[in-house]
């Protein structure tokens, strides 16, 4: 059974050769470090951390050789990416409009309209969600039906020579960065059947892009956007949406907290700051009492032991 931990933010006092230690790691480390973009060679700090002697896969350098090498593809790719931000925008529009009556239902509760046309309109939202989700899903496999990865000679070699890499790792870790590039860079490099047998320790954003969805969380957004399903991830973390550190969360705001919470059930939404850790068990959670859960009623806290 692969063991898997979720760490968040590192600290500078997190020790992650133990933390391979404990996870039974003999030997290299794949890392990658995509989700920092063109900063994913400056790794000697990560490197030092996890014991030196890593193969950092370089996955966002590869993807950058494909798009500037297959022209075909790369166009293709760009037909991909419009369609779905013409998804989001289209998402982000019924979104905003859906929790604004939300906020009109709730008022009402509170005047004694009673709870139910709150969970009718949460319900709603929820189901929001998962049609953007599937919307996203039917686009993937659009593309991929009409540009099989696998016919491609630039992706076929990086993935050869990815797996390679990897075959000789005893592990992997994956770091954190910009979640949506960190997570094209996995799924172009089909990393997932890759890594089944392996010890994994990801963290920061790094344990959104194993998730099974992306939601992006942002209180501190200048533009003001909803809470989102941003993409799907690998799907390696179940039954749990990992969000970003607390500081990072409207946590005087229980009301929306509620509602966030809501949206993703019956996935358990974590909350992973510096120095937490996670443990999983055939990909779910296996003890949430180390780490900060969102509850329905929008209270933050520790969790308890998942069902």
């Amino acid at each position: 059974m692969r063991r898997v931990t979720l760490l968040g933010p590192l600290a500078d006092d997190v020790d992650l050769t133990a933390e391979l230690a404990a996870l039974g790691v003999d030997g290299p480390v794949a890392l990658v470090t995509a989700g920092w973009e063109e900063g994913e060679r400056n790794d000697a700090e990560i490197d030092r951390r996890l014991g030196g002697g890593t193969r950092n896969l370089g996955l966002y350098g590869r993807r950058l050789d494909v798009l500037g090498t297959d022209e075909e593809y790369a166009e293709a790719e760009r037909v991909l990416r419009a369609q779905l931000d013409e998804l989001r925008d289209v998402y982000l529009d019924r979104l905003a409009h859906a929790l604004d009556g939300l906020d009109v239902v709730r008022r009402r509760a509170a005047e004694g309209g009673g709870e139910s046309g709150v969970d009718s309109a949460i319900a709603s939202i929820r189901d929001l969600d998962s049609a953007h989700a599937t919307a996203i899903a039917q686009a993937y496999e659009r593309f991929y039906a009409a540009n099989p990865p696998h016919e491609r000679a630039v992706i076929t070699a990086h993935r050869e020579e990815v797996a390679a890499i990897v075959d000789g790792c005893a592990a992997i870790a994956i770091a954190g960065g910009h979640a949506g590039v960190l997570n094209d860079c996995l799924h172009l490099c089909n990393l997932t059947p890759l890594i089944e047998a392996r010890p994994m320790l990801a963290w920061s954003s790094g344990c959104m892009a194993i998730s099974e969805r992306l939601v992006v969380v942002d209180d501190g957004d200048p533009a003001g956007r909803p809470d989102e399903v941003y993409d799907l991830g690998m799907g390696i973390a179940r039954g749990m949406v990992a969000l970003p550190a607390s500081a990072r969360l409207r946590s005087h705001d229980p009301d929306r907290l509620a509602v966030l919470a809501r949206r993703c059930a019956p996935s358990v939404c974590v909350v992973l700051d510096p120095g937490d850790r996670l443990e999983l068990t055939s990909g779910h959670p296996a003890d949430l009492g180390s780490v900060t859960v969102i509850h329905p009623d929008g209270r933050m806290g520790r969790g308890a032991t998942a069902a």
